[in-house]
């Protein structure tokens, strides 16, 4: 990944919960920039300006040509901030960074080749993402983990995606954590032996005939 979104910021002076709140009734949304050669410095960007720059192919991973007053700093956005409920993006940080440093991201992971896998087994994705060094310039926005030819009990890793890093690029996990596996399929006695034992009980039947006639009675009264 090379592609940069340029992004606009303008420098605020005002900070708290009521400038901030303020700014966000105006569409914008507060942040901060720190890092590689600036010194902290309280911003604020367009909010859907913003929105279109984290939904990219990139998406968390995106590299942001940040432009406040007059300067241009390369940038990675990092603890943004969600309103838990409307879901619209409250505070974000933006990391200045060197493009010759590697600096740690989380890659997504993609499984393919599903239908070729083992018909009778169960695809069992567990690590969706994989954290990584890597040079702001060359990261990946996903790598591809190919399922083909696997059959119940096999396991890939995440040593298996070593090939598609770029030269120089490391995993900042262990080689051996499992990313996919090959399932049984669980039988319903199984499955209800598992309920069972997590003291999961099943649900009460609905009344029916001459018992749902006399708790409608009762209702009456």
């Amino acid at each position: 990944m090379s592609n940069q979104v340029k992004l606009t910021a303008d420098a605020r002076s005002k900070k708290g919960k009521g400038a901030s709140g303020r700014l966000r009734k105006q569409g914008r949304v507060p942040g901060i920039l720190y890092g590689y050669q600036v010194a902290p410095t309280s911003v604020s960007v367009g909010a859907l300006d913003l929105y279109h720059a984290l939904h990219t192919e990139a998406g968390r991973n995106v590299l942001i040509r940040l432009e406040v007053g007059g300067e241009a700093y390369l940038t990675v956005p990092r603890d943004i901030q969600h309103h838990p409920i409307r879901g619209e993006t409250l505070h974000v940080d933006f990391l200045a960074v060197d493009r010759d440093q590697q600096i740690a991201v989380e890659i997504p992971v993609h499984l393919v080749d599903e239908d070729d896998a083992a018909a009778e087994g169960i695809v069992n994705q567990v690590l969706y993402a994989v954290a990584a060094m890597v040079k702001p310039m060359e990261v990946p926005n996903f790598l591809e983990l190919s399922v083909a030819g696997m059959e119940i009990g096999d396991v890939r890793r995440v040593e298996d995606l070593r090939d598609q890093l770029p030269a120089g690029a490391e995993f900042d996990v262990e080689l051996e954590r499992t990313v996919v596996t090959i399932n049984a399929p669980v039988s319903e006695e199984a499955m209800e032996a598992m309920e069972e034992a997590a003291g999961i009980e099943a649900p009460e039947p609905e009344l029916v005939g001459e018992d749902e006639d006399e708790a409608s009675a009762d209702d009456e009264d």
